[in-house]
């Protein structure tokens, strides 16, 4: 792009000379450039491609929360994967989906958020008692799960560093989607605690899930939602399921916005 020195008609010449020449102005002064057209091609091989990121840019927005929630988590794993912390985690765990989509040309992973290069960390079948867990603090909540969440081990989670959490900076051993969708547990903390402690985490992180299936919005009341989750997470392990949990005098149907499914 050249620069337009003066005089040329006048100082803040713009527009087009016979469709070759284009005249303008920005924040560095007067510009000028050969006009030209962009040529788009529409060879087969360029549709497909085309077409292909058009579908895996719609299955991305149509994500299921758990999915998002678990590619989000892969990325994160860094003693896993060697994968280096980054800012923009979100563009790349898209980044991922696309290789895996665009590569495989399947929509499919065998019932599973990942695909089959990656390692399924399903963990509900190690988890002896996780339904019953579930059912126990429906009946310490009197809230209903409005959705399944399935458990998952990783081997690395992390640092959580939501603003006002309690362990702000520090590695945590338990994660809860956002729209309560999945958990995920610290696998090597799992294996050395003891069935109590089990017990109790798995319930933290499940009161986290059934909260946010009701419209609690943890990032809005982060201290009291900890302390929510540690107190169900004792009693349920202590299995003290009466009477119905009440905190700061109300019970958890009339905490949360919408109490019903």
């Amino acid at each position: 792009m050249a620069k337009v020195e003066l005089p040329l008609f006048s100082k803040a010449a713009s527009g087009s000379i016979r469709r070759a020449l284009t005249f303008g102005q920005n924040q560095f002064g007067s510009w000028v450039r050969h006009l030209y057209k962009i040529t788009t091609t529409y060879l087969p091989s360029q549709l497909e491609i085309r077409q292909w990121f058009k579908n895996v840019v719609e299955y991305s927005l149509d994500m299921a929360d758990e999915e998002k929630f678990l590619w989000w988590l892969v990325l994160r794993n860094a003693k896993q994967y060697n994968i280096r912390r980054i800012e923009k985690a979100n563009r790349t765990w898209r980044c991922h989906l696309f290789h895996w989509i665009l590569s495989t040309k399947s929509f499919i992973w065998d019932g599973s958020p990942f695909p089959p290069e990656l390692r399924q960390w399903l963990a509900k079948d190690s988890i002896a008692n996780y339904e019953q867990l579930m059912s126990d603090l429906e009946t310490l909540t009197g809230l209903l799960f409005c959705d399944s969440v399935n458990p998952y081990f990783f081997p690395f989670l992390y640092e959580y560093t939501t603003p006002g959490h309690p362990k702000y900076g520090s590695t945590v051993v338990g994660f809860a989607s956002v729209r309560g969708a999945a958990i995920a547990l610290l696998e090597s903390y799992w294996n050395d605690a003891d069935a109590w402690e089990r017990n109790r985490l798995t319930v933290h992180e499940l009161t986290h899930c059934l909260m946010a299936q009701h419209g609690w919005i943890y990032r809005a009341a982060v201290k009291d939602s900890e302390t929510i989750a540690d107190e169900c997470g004792e009693r349920v392990a202590n299995g003290q399921l009466e009477p119905i949990y009440t905190y700061k005098g109300k019970t958890l149907s009339e905490w949360v916005p919408n109490p019903q499914c």
